[in-house]
Formats: structure tokens, sequence, C-alpha cells
């Protein structure tokens, strides 16, 4: 059997998780995706530091390693506008180099799913450049239905898809 994990992330993770992200990243521009930066870009140990300072990171470990990372907002105005409370925004979504295709993005999405629906809300939602049209059919195959597109003139021609997926909320009762 299998052992995986998910924890919020510490200052201990930072070259873990920079590693991770720098897998994902040119995994994305091998396919065309430049939502996280161009060949050559990416993500230094500094701006993983400073990214754990202002949410909530998590790391996946498999096996006790880290070969995953994402983090689960509660609001996401610059995306989405401003919503009621029902949701939970994943960002960042990324797997280490020889990881992919072994569920862990399922693993993820289906945890998100139960901390939104721990709080009573009601969607589990992310984006991704609207061109990768692998990557969408990957979060449409996870249960997500595109619900629209966000141009971002602030990074060129780039437009986010944007995806839901809907959870059960756990309903408190009084009893």
């Amino acid at each position: 059997m299998t052992s995986r994990s998910i924890r919020r992330a510490t200052a201990d993770d930072v070259q873990a998780i920079t590693l991770i992200r720098n897998d994902a990243h040119a995994n994305k521009v091998a396919h065309g995706d430049y939502a996280w930066g161009k060949d050559g870009d990416g993500f230094s140990e500094r701006w993983v530091l400073n990214s754990l300072s202002r949410r909530a990171v998590y790391v996946v470990e498999h096996e006790c390693m880290p070969v995953g990372t994402f983090s689960l907002d509660w609001d996401d105005e610059a995306y989405w506008g401003p919503q009621e409370p029902i949701a939970g925004y994943v960002h960042g979504l990324s797997v280490r180099k020889g990881f992919n295709g072994r569920g862990l993005g399922r693993f993820i999405v289906d945890w998100c799913a139960d901390q939104v629906s721990i709080l009573n809300r009601y969607y589990v939602r992310l984006g991704c450049d609207a061109r990768n049209t692998k990557l969408c059919a990957y979060y449409e195959s996870l249960g997500f239905a595109r619900v629209g597109v966000k141009p971002m003139p602030e990074l060129g021609d780039y437009v986010d898809s944007l995806f839901e997926k809907s959870v059960n909320p756990m309903r408190v009762s009084g009893c």
C-alpha cells in the first residue's frame, strides 16, 4: 500500500518546494504553457519563502518524500472577482518530475474538497492557461467544469480558464 499525506509547509520545506515548482514549471513550458514564465524562468527559494509567509502552502508526501505542493486559499478576487464565501481556491498545483501520472493530482483535489466541505463551502476552484488543452482536459477528467475565462492583459495574451468542482458541504446539525 502506498503511503501518501498532505501537511502544511514550513521553512524547512523551501528547498524541496522550489525543486517541485521548477519541475512543474519545466513541464508546463514543455507543453507551451507560459503561465508561470518562459523557459529559463522559474522559482527561487526566496520566492517560495515569501509565498509561505503570505498563504497556506502544503507539501504532498509519497512514502515520506516531498513530491507535490499547492496552495489552498479562501478567496481569489484577482481571478474570480468578489465572491461569497462558497469556495476554496487551489493555486500552484505542482508535482515533482517522475511522479506525474501516479494519481497525485486527484489526491490533492480530493483533499482540498474535504477541506472545503469542512468549512461548509460548495466548490473547489482553480484555473489554468486556456491554451493548455491537455491540462484543461485533465482537470475536466477530475470532475471540474469550465465555468468561464479570465483574460489577464497584465500578462500579455494570457487567458485563464476558470474551473470549479462541486463538493458536498458537511452540514453540522444542532444535535
